[in-house]
Parts: C-alpha cells; sequence; structure tokens
C-alpha cells in the first residue's frame, strides 16, 4: 500500500521546476569537456604543446609526443585548448584533430575505422567485417585525398588501455609510421596516459617511432582549484547565485582527492543542480557537502558495476567474510579459498591465481573501496590485512543487481563454518 510519501507526480513535479528560481547560466561550462577561453594554471603546458606543434604552421611535420598526469589535471581539456588556437592561425594548412578515448575505442580495428569514418565524417567503414590491412591502406588513400598537405593529428587519450596486448602495440607501431606509406599527408600521434610507467609494456620498436619527448601535468592544489572553479562559475550560474565559502569548499574537497579538477568541477555542478532540485536560489555550503555524498556513492556503484566478473568476485568474498566472520581479521589467504569455493558455485568461472588475486585486491585497494595493509602475523610472516571502506548494506544492494554474483550473497564460506584461517600455505583453527 502506497503512502503519501510514495506518491510521485511527475507533472506537478516539472510545473514547479519550471516556475523556480533558475540557477544555472550554462551548465555545461562545468563538464570535462567544455574548453572554456582560458586555462588558469596551465600556462607551462600550454606553452609546451604550442612549441611542439607550431612546426605545422610552416608545414613542418611535429614530432610524436606524450602527455603524462593524474585524472583531472587538465591533459585533454589543454590539447583542446592549443588545438583551436591552432587551428585560427593556419590559413592555408588547417591541421585535423582526431580524438580516440582508448577505454572506449580500443581495438585496432576500431581505431582505424574510427579515424577514417571522422575524416569522412559518416560511418564508411562498419564496426566489424573487414580485413585490418585493407581499411589500412584505405585510410592511407584518404589521408593524402582528403587531408592533402596539412598535418593530422592523432589524439590516444587513456593510450596505456593498449599496450598491454601484441595487437596495442602493432597498431601504435603503424601509426607512428604511417608517413613513411604517404605522399603529400603528414602525422603526428599525441599519447595520453595517467600512468607514467605504461611505456614498459611498450613493444621497444614502438618506443623508438614514439620518442622520449613528453610533458608531464602536476595535480592542482586548493587554490589552483579554486580559481578553475571560479573562472568556470562565472560561465556556468547566474549572477548572485552561489552563496560565500561554496567555491572554496568544493576545491578544498577536490584537493582532498589528490587536485581533481573533474572531481572539483562535477561537485560544483551536482550541488547546483541539488539547490535547482529543491528550488533553492542560491547554492550553499550544504548542497556541496550532500553533492560531495552523493557523488561518492555513484562512483562506488559505477565502479563496481563496472569492473570483471572475477573482480566482482574477490570482492563478493571480502563481503562474505565480512558478512558472517563479524570482528574477524580478513587475510589475502582467506579470500583465495573463499573465491575458490564461489568459482564453483557458478558455471563457466575459472579458479584464480593467488597473484591474480592479490592484483585484484590492489585495485579494490586503489579505488578505496577497501583497505589493504601488509602486516607481520609472526610465525606465519606477512599478509595483506583487509577491511572494507564502504558500509555492508551499502555493498550489498549494489551486488545483488550484477546476475551472477547475487545468487550467492547468502553463501557462508567453509573457513567460516570451521572457525579456520588461511595465512600464506597454512591452514589453522581459530583460537578463542
Amino acid at each position: 500500500m502506497l503512502t503519501n510519501k510514495d506518491n510521485f507526480n511527475i507533472d506537478d513535479f516539472y510545473k514547479k521546476y519550471i516556475n523556480g528560481p533558475q540557477i544555472f547560466k550554462k551548465r555545461e561550462a562545468l563538464e570535462p569537456s567544455f574548453v572554456p577561453y582560458e586555462l588558469p594554471h596551465r600556462d607551462n603546458e600550454i606553452e609546451q604543446i604550442a612549441g611542439k606543434t607550431a612546426c605545422s604552421l610552416r608545414g613542418g611535420v611535429p614530432s610524436h609526443f606524450l602527455i603524462y598526469g593524474k585524472t583531472g589535471t587538465g591533459k585533454t581539456a589543454t590539447v583542446r585548448f592549443v588545438s583551436q588556437k591552432l587551428a585560427q592561425y593556419s590559413e592555408e594548412r588547417k591541421p585535423w584533430w582526431i580524438y580516440i578515448n582508448c577505454s572506449i575505442v580500443s581495438t585496432p580495428y576500431r581505431i582505424l575505422a574510427h579515424i577514417y569514418n571522422t575524416i569522412v565524417g559518416s560511418e564508411q567503414i562498419p564496426p566489424t567485417g573487414l580485413p585490418k590491412d585493407v581499411i589500412f591502406k584505405k585510410l592511407l588513400g584518404l589521408l593524402d585525398y582528403k587531408i592533402k598537405n596539412s598535418v593530422c593529428f592523432f589524439v590516444l587519450d587513456e593510450i596505456d588501455l593498449i599496450t598491454d596486448s601484441k595487437q596495442g602495440n602493432e597498431i601504435l607501431y603503424d601509426l607512428t609510421r604511417l608517413d613513411e606509406n604517404l605522399e603529400l599527408c603528414k602525422t603526428c600521434l599525441i599519447g595520453i596516459s595517467n600512468k607514467v610507467k605504461f611505456k614498459e609494456n611498450l613493444d621497444p620498436r614502438v618506443i623508438s617511432s614514439l620518442g622520449e619527448e613528453h610533458i608531464t601535468f602536476p595535480v592542482y592544489n586548493a587554490q589552483e582549484l579554486r580559481d578553475i572553479l571560479e573562472s568556470r562559475a562565472h560561465i556556468a550560474f547566474q549572477e548572485d547565485t552561489i552563496s560565500e565559502g561554496v567555491i572554496g569548499l568544493c576545491a578544498a574537497l577536490a584537493a582532498e582527492e589528490h587536485g581533481d579538477a573533474r572531481k572539483a568541477l562535477q561537485l560544483l555542478r551536482k550541488a547546483g543542480e541539488i539547490a535547482e532540485k529543491n528550488h533553492h536560489k542560491t547554492v550553499t555550503g550544504d548542497h556541496a557537502r550532500k553533492a560531495k555524498q552523493e557523488l561518492e556513492r555513484d562512483h562506488i556503484i559505477d565502479y563496481i558495476k563496472g569492473m570483471p566478473l572475477q573482480a566482482q568476485l574477490v570482492l563478493t568474498a571480502i563481503y562474505l567474510i565480512s558478512k558472517f566472520g563479524k570482528d574477524r581479521i580478513i587475510v589475502s589467504g582467506d579470500i583465495y579459498e573463499v573465491h575458490s569455493e564461489l568459482t564453483n558455485m557458478i558455471p563457466g568461472i575459472s579458479t584464480l591465481t593467488r597473484r591474480r588475486i592479490s592484483d585484484y585486491i590492489n585495485e579494490l585497494h586503489s579505488a578505496d573501496i577497501i583497505s589493504a595493509e601488509k602486516k607481520s602475523m609472526g610465525y606465519y610472516g606477512r599478509t595483506k590485512v583487509l577491511q572494507l571502506n564502504i558500509e555492508l548494506k551499502f555493498l550489498e544492494t549494489i551486488l545483488r543487481d550484477i546476475e551472477k554474483v547475487k545468487d550467492v550473497l547468502n553463501y557462508k564460506p567453509i573457513l567460516i563454518q570451521n572457525n579456520k584461517v588461511r595465512i600464506s600455505n597454512s591452514t589453522f583453527r581459530r583460537l578463542g
């Protein structure tokens, strides 16, 4: 039976929304993809990228180069900013800029197809079906015919995601050596990565072709984030809709997350949306704090649901031990044992090695979903001691939405049934 609280009248909601206070002037200015007229605190990086690409104005060919920096340090926005400025001064030889997000376009075939279709302006190459060498030949002809004697810049965002396979190394090698097969067009590859050490996975031929040129983006501090937010807020919000101290609070909260400008912008936008939804005339600190809570929950949900099934099972193993073994110390050996039990319960899932499970534990630790700390266990040596960083009930609601996991959430692991603990290669009964 529905209560009054459960009744939602969508017509009333939209009427109130339309007639309510208008907080935003240009909401998209708070999106990470928005390229503003100026980029605060990135003059040095702009100067470096401009210096490397300026030769294209006189018909020169820029060298390939890499850009490093943590998420939210303005890498992609800075490249887009420079590309727009470069276009303003390219009268005869207008350069082409083709952006490829390797988290979405991740196979050699799709990368080549994306480049070809972007230049043509329509989907001429299907998502699958043609031999790679056929697309490659078509692309060579198109570059000379369409772009002619200009430079085509290939920007591979999150380039590290395609470097852990032979095929990924091959496509990078092909793209860096395109000019050898072109008569008119020249190309430049710009790789963007969050990981400084990703080149360790590259074939020596690819490293040689890419060269050693790189630019490193430092993280923003709280004051720099505040300047960025003030600049964007002036574009995004109506006059007098932001209370004093809100921008500083959003900057401080984002600075705690390693100076991530994307999170700072998301936080300010979310705070504005919460104020707007509640028909408030101004954005306050309370809106910002509530926005932080909602964004953290949304991030955790998206992260867990986007993980590979095996990683989800590792997390499920931690969940089950936490659920049925309250006040129990969770060690990495336990996770291996419980994960093995779970794989026997789910058809088509293989058991992982201890090393692979350790990798997944490290990833969960990096995402702050769990804490994993190495501790000495005396005679039994050092092992990782694990602890969930999110509420058990909240995690359960997420796991219940995962089809292959939901049916094992009430399973009590054997180690807990027998009150045993496994450390390294030894299993012993817990005392007390």
